[in-house]
């Protein structure tokens, strides 16, 4: 069993690889807590309204992390077309290893519409910081605001889309597509 201070990190490390393979409604409190070897009481604990609070932790960390990675490769002098490539080709290559996976976030997203109004909002941000990231090097690169913002979410659209399509037709086609979408979105 993991010690205390480090119970919070398994439940959430536990419950995105969970949700990401199985979804948020497939995936339950108790496979969660035998996966992550963690007593209820810890999940409690840390997430005292349960499974909406532990799967908006899950959106706001693989969220920030994706963010952080991608602001930090947007900071660079490559172009951002070849960065979005290299985003998608590790998409690609995540896909060829484990088709279970993809976006970290999409499948809690797109039920929560319906399922958590936290896990929602939780999911928005993650998405809005991304685009933000990538409308930022745009403004830097010298497009105007309203340019940037409006391509920058385009782009991030194009990539969860194809992401969604790849992962269900069960090859990389649609994210293929999407680099030369977003090449092109990117001139």
């Amino acid at each position: 069993m993991p010690r205390p201070d480090r119970s919070r990190a398994a439940l959430i490390d536990t419950a995105a690889q969970l949700f990401r393979r199985q979804g948020y409604a497939a995936t339950g409190i108790n496979q969660i807590l035998e996966t992550a070897d963690v007593k209820a009481g810890s999940l409690y604990h840390h997430f005292p309204n349960g499974k909406q609070e532990l799967a908006a932790a899950v959106v706001e960390s693989a969220g920030g992390d994706i963010e952080r990675l991608l602001r930090r490769f947007l900071d660079s002098d490559a172009p951002v077309a070849d960065i979005v490539n290299g985003w998608i080709d590790l998409l690609i290559a995540q896909l060829a290893s484990d088709d279970r996976d993809g976006c970290p976030i999409e499948p809690i997203a797109s039920e929560s519409v319906n399922a958590s109004p936290q896990v929602r909002e939780a999911s928005a941000r993650a998405f809005a910081g991304w685009a933000a990231a990538v409308a930022d090097r745009l403004r830097a690169d010298g497009w105007s605001d309203g340019d940037a913002g409006q391509t920058a979410l385009a782009v991030i659209a194009l990539i969860e889309g194809a992401l969604i399509l790849s992962r269900i037709a069960g090859d990389d086609a649609a994210l293929v597509s999407a680099k030369v979408a977003a090449a092109t979105l990117l001139r």
